[in-house]
């Protein structure tokens, strides 16, 4: 992944508000791999068996989820090719197949997807609302859903997988511009192609969408492609957000009680019983955390999946850090620690060597169980090691280093 290359894609896009197009953003090592991935998460959606969520299936442009139940019975296999795979569901059939939240079934898939853009998220800053990811395979010619924009405040970037080539238009004009989200859908493709700005995107190509500018593909041949939304709500969603996060929270500033409130009290007097500086604490706070499991999730939105694997019991067992995870901490006022892995978050015992051993995770280090013991012990017995341990490594948060 070329960092200069990102670089220049991001000026190209005027800071993420202009329609832009970067070539080879993506190494022919990284579509290999980015294939064999979206194998995991279509395995990862069907075994989840929440069928009737994220995923939509189109056949000759006519919504057609009963073909989910299909992918059900022949899920792709390791070795099989998504084409391969598709066609023995589809056949000749012109088909589309849109899958959202990526990051939710394959915790391999997300490791790779947040690698994939972290340099634009030390250029261009991480989204207060996190990214997710979803794709769009098949042979299906123009978007079934026709001529569109994104959810307000979701801008997109389009990695173009191939193998064929996938054309792509934009309507960045004021006149559509400025057309609330969700209120119009344009079909009539044919009479407004010619008014649209044109790319031809190859494979290891990617494509920049502002969350206001309508657009369209058009994937005549199979193809596959992974698109990013990056997530900046609105600031009245962001607020309505917090204020709910915040109250679902149950954060505890105060001891006592309120009291009644005269029947004649004017709105100043009743204004009084809004506590600012406690409420915006409780605000900051619930925020603080919100910002910390994004960060240490490498900005995905979704937390990761905890899988049941038992980490080694033995003391000479080695394992290490995702960099591009970083576990971070909160020191609570009770004396507790509180991590953030993955997204989740897990209250700790302090120890005066955490910071230390944290670090050291972080830096990618190979550690041994043991080497951890004399880091916390005595303090923390090996039941306490192992535990801690096993939390981060259900989490996905650090990986077994043979």
């Amino acid at each position: 992944m070329n960092h200069n290359t990102w670089n220049t894609f991001y000026k190209d896009t005027k800071q993420l508000q202009k329609p832009a197009q970067a070539h080879q953003l993506l190494s022919q090592s990284d579509i290999n791999h980015l294939q064999l991935l979206l194998i995991d998460v279509l395995n990862g959606f069907l075994n989840k068996g929440e069928h009737h969520i994220g995923m939509k299936i189109y056949i000759d442009s006519e919504l057609r989820n009963d073909y989910i139940l299909k992918l059900v019975k022949h899920p792709p296999k390791v070795g099989e090719s998504l084409e391969e795979w598709s066609h023995q569901i589809f056949g000749d059939q012109k088909f589309g197949m849109i899958l959202i939240g990526l990051e939710q079934y394959s915790n391999a898939f997300a490791e790779k997807a947040a690698s994939m853009v972290s340099p634009l998220l030390k250029t261009a800053g991480m989204p207060v609302h996190g990214l997710s990811f979803l794709f769009f395979m098949g042979n299906y010619g123009f978007t079934p859903f026709g001529i569109h924009k994104e959810a307000t405040g979701e801008d997109g970037i389009l990695f173009h997988l191939g193998p064929e080539n996938k054309q792509f238009y934009t309507w960045d004009d004021p006149k559509f511009n400025s057309l609330d989200h969700n209120t119009q859908v344009f079909h009539n493709v044919s009479e407004m192609i010619s008014e649209g700005e044109e790319y031809i995107l190859e494979p290891g190509d990617a494509m920049f969408i502002p969350h206001y500018v309508y657009h369209i593909g058009n994937t005549s041949e199979f193809s596959s492609s992974v698109v990013l939304d990056y997530i900046n709500p609105p600031k009245d969603q962001f607020e309505n957000d917090l204020i709910q996060a915040t109250a679902e929270q149950g954060l505890k500033n105060h001891v006592d009680y309120e009291k009644p409130i005269e029947m004649e009290a004017t709105p100043a007097l009743w204004n009084q019983l809004i506590d600012i500086q406690s409420v915006q604490r409780k605000m900051e706070l619930v925020l603080s955390r919100n910002i910390l499991k994004l960060r240490s999730n490498g900005g995905l939105a979704r937390k990761s999946i905890r899988n049941h694997a038992t980490m080694p019991s033995d003391m000479n067992a080695n394992f290490k850090g995702i960099p591009i995870f970083p576990l971070l901490f909160e020191v609570q006022t009770d004396g507790s620690v509180l991590i953030f892995a993955r997204g989740h978050q897990m209250v700790i015992k302090n120890h005066p060597n955490l910071i230390e051993l944290i670090n050291r995770l972080n830096n990618g280090a190979t550690i041994s169980v043991s080497l951890v013991h004399s880091l916390l012990g005595p303090a923390w017995d090996l039941i306490d090691v192992f535990s801690f341990l096993q939390e981060l490594f259900s989490k996905d948060a650090i990986e077994i280093d043979n």
